[in-house]
């Protein structure tokens, strides 16, 4: 098995339940030779897609299954090219975490997949120690994928917008804010199809409120670290389908101009 993951880090230094992890990190670096892959694990963002494409040409082939694991829509589009539908499995991720000054990364909680009910599913979790990570097979994966995009395109957003962690939702303004822009986001997502319940945007709120003061999120660690963030995957896709739906998206697309 290969992993294909976005890190160039030889280690990863991982806190755990107050345990510290030192894993270390294989790393391909050529695809010269020939790979004949049972089963490809993808964990890119969005955007490196585009330089990825030499790499799928070669290590995708009719009898590899591709895992794409990745917090968004419409998963597959990018592999179209390279393999069917039928060997593709999209796999949305939860696993917070925080980035400490010393180079670990603490989980706030242990990691979970959520997968689409199928037999290609099913195979995917016998691959893992279901001790240590949680692999949920879910009938309505379209719901389950709008409500993890709700939650990360609305609180990177805000937390991109002010440069800060999660402590600025200490300020009631904030809080405001991100109601807003949640509802603007689920007004979307129902258009799309997705079954978001009405209890939904409350119990992300409660959820951030809980989160550590010095919680960020992936955009904002990108952000900081001056990488390109995944606006057009998130923030900017809620603003195309709007214009699909026929929805006004104005604070979406506040989002995409601020940050581009």
């Amino acid at each position: 098995m290969l992993y294909f993951s976005r890190t160039k880090k030889e280690y990863l230094n991982l806190i755990t339940d107050q345990s510290k992890h030192h894993i270390p990190v294989h790393i391909e670096t050529s695809t010269s030779k020939a790979h004949h892959l049972d089963w490809l694990i993808i964990c890119l963002k969005a955007h490196q897609y585009d330089t990825a494409q030499h790499w799928f040409s070669q290590l995708i082939t009719p009898n590899t299954k591709a895992v794409v694991i990745r917090n968004g829509l419409r998963l597959k589009e990018d592999l179209l090219p390279f393999t069917s539908k039928e060997n593709m499995l999209e796999c949305i991720i939860d696993c917070p975490t925080e980035h400490l000054e010393n180079d670990y990364y603490k989980t706030i909680k242990s990691p979970e997949l959520i997968i689409p009910k199928s037999t290609l599913a099913t195979e995917f979790k016998l691959l893992f120690n279901t001790s240590e990570i949680g692999i949920h097979q879910v009938q309505d994966f379209k719901t389950k994928s709008w409500e993890k995009l709700c939650e990360s395109a609305t609180l990177g957003g805000i937390l991109c917008l002010h440069n800060d962690t999660a402590r600025i939702f200490k300020s009631e303004a904030i809080q405001t804010h991100y109601k807003r822009l949640m509802a603007e986001t689920i007004e979307v997502a129902i258009a799309d199809g997705a079954t978001i319940a009405s209890s939904f945007l409350e119990e992300t709120l409660t959820k951030i409120l809980h989160y550590p003061e010095t919680k960020g999120s992936s955009m904002l660690t990108d952000l900081r670290h001056g990488k390109p963030l995944e606006l057009q995957a998130k923030n900017g896709i809620i603003s195309k389908l709007g214009t699909l739906y026929n929805i006004e998206t104005p604070l979406n697309d506040y989002i995409v101009n601020k940050l581009s």
